[in-house]
Formats: structure tokens, C-alpha cells, sequence
């Protein structure tokens, strides 16, 4: 039986239940396994938020249980394999206070969880708003990190100069741009970090952190692209690329 990640948990006991018998000694215990399934599909928070909105909607566990045709005891222990899965988003490195100098080579190094931009021409806003979703769903579809508006290829410092109305605009643009990513998550998961510069004043190296999803789903932008992270560089995925890696994403789900 093929599990809808679309269903909410009441769509799956009905689908599930229709082919799996509840009662049943071999049925029944499948039954619990394809909902577990289910969970792992949607991710810890969701399946956690639709048992809840169950209860509540029932009233009780006595009546839930009645319902979906399911034991006090065994959902007890479905909400406990819920909560044993892992956390949608998982941060990769903890904010620090790096000391950026203008000019000079920074500590860091281009890999695959760093990325080093720097910002050509009059409106850093709009050249940040040009790609920065595309580098989001690539550190999304990957192992997360960060973004650094402000520092060249070579990793040598050459600042975003920015007052604190475009400091506002670009958090507006990059959040306007997280909110369409589908599917949709927390845009308060991505940091949008204005580290200091010595020697420049007003002088700031943008970050944008992005955290590893533990989802087997892959992010896309409102145009239906997708990217990941291969060699420490954004590749775009499409054709049989895309289906290939979509493929041996989901394969340890099974």
C-alpha cells in the first residue's frame, strides 16, 4: 500500500484501516506500522499536531480510541514513536561573532556548508534577492550552512556597505523569498545574520544560516526548481538528475 504524505492523520486511519484489518493478529499490528509510515512521511511536528487536533476533537482518548479503531495504549505508543522522530530542521553550527576585516582573508573556507558571495553592482538588495533562495534550497536539499554576502571566492573581505533601511529591505526581500518555498517551512528557521566589519564604516559580511532538514522531501522555489550542494558549489536539478537523486533520497524511508 502506497502512503499519501497528502493525507492528514484522520485520511490515513480511514485509507489504512479499509486495508489493513485493526483487529486482526497479523492486520492490526501492520495496520499501526503503515500509520507509523504515514508519520514519517509528513515529519515529527505534523504527525504530533494531528494526533493532538484528534484528541481534542474527540474529546477523550476512551472516544479517539473508539474512532479510529485504534487502543488507548497502542496510541500512546504511536504519539511515543512521533515524538521519537527527528526534528524537522537541525541547526548546523551555533551563531558566532566572527571578526571579518576589509580587505583581508577571513578564517573561513568555501566547502559544503559554506558559501562565499560577493556583491557586483549598485543595489546589494537586488542581487542578493536574485539568488538567495536558490542557495537556501541547496543548503535545504543538503546539509544545511550558511551564505556570506560580502566575502569573494578567494575568501578576501570586500563588505556590503549598508545604512538601516537597506539592512531592512534585504531581511524583507530574503524572507518574502523563504515564504514561497515549497513545501513551506518556519521562515524564523533561516537566520539572517549583519556581522561587522573592521575598518569600514557601516560596513557589514551578510550570513544567511540555513539548518539540515531531517525531511525526505526535497525544496523547491514557486517556479518549481530545486538545487543541492555537490563539491561545495549549487547545482540545479532537473531530468533524469532530478528523478535519480529524488530516488536515493527516499530510499532509507523504506
Amino acid at each position: 500500500m502506497i502512503i499519501n504524505k497528502n493525507w492528514d492523520l484522520q485520511n490515513a486511519f480511514d485509507a489504512i484501516n479499509a486495508v489493513y484489518y485493526p483487529g486482526g493478529l497479523q492486520s492490526g499490528p501492520q495496520r499501526n506500522r503503515k500509520i507509523e509510515s504515514w508519520g514519517q512521511l509528513v515529519g515529527k511536528e505534523q504527525a504530533i499536531a494531528q494526533l493532538d487536533s484528534l484528541l481534542q476533537e474527540h474529546g477523550t482518548l476512551s472516544k479517539l480510541s473508539k474512532a479510529i479503531r485504534m487502543s488507548p495504549r497502542s496510541i500512546n505508543q504511536l504519539r511515543i514513536f512521533f515524538e521519537s522522530l527527528p526534528d524537522q530542521f537541525e541547526l548546523t553550527t551555533q551563531s558566532k561573532n566572527y571578526q571579518f576585516v576589509e580587505g583581508k582573508k577571513c578564517l573561513l573556507e568555501e566547502d559544503l556548508t559554506h558559501e562565499f558571495k560577493e556583491v557586483k553592482g549598485l543595489s546589494p538588495t537586488n542581487s542578493i534577492q536574485n539568488q538567495v533562495d536558490e542557495y537556501i534550497i541547496a543548503f535545504l536539499n543538503s546539509s544545511g550552512g550558511s551564505i556570506f554576502w560580502g566575502i569573494c571566492d578567494d575568501g578576501v573581505v570586500k563588505c556590503l556597505k549598508l545604512n538601516t533601511n537597506q539592512k531592512d529591505e534585504i531581511n524583507k526581500v530574503i524572507n518574502a523569498k523563504i515564504n514561497v518555498i515549497q513545501p513551506s517551512i518556519d521562515p524564523t528557521k533561516i537566520r539572517i545574520i549583519f556581522h561587522l566589519v573592521l575598518g569600514v564604516e557601516s560596513g557589514f559580511v551578510l550570513e544567511v544560516n540555513v539548518p539540515k532538514s531531517n525531511n525526505p522531501k526535497l525544496f523547491f522555489n514557486s517556479s518549481g526548481k530545486t538545487w543541492v550542494r555537490v563539491n561545495g558549489c549549487k547545482q540545479k536539478l532537473q531530468g533524469l538528475a532530478l528523478q535519480d537523486y529524488i530516488i536515493e533520497r527516499m530510499q532509507p524511508s523504506y
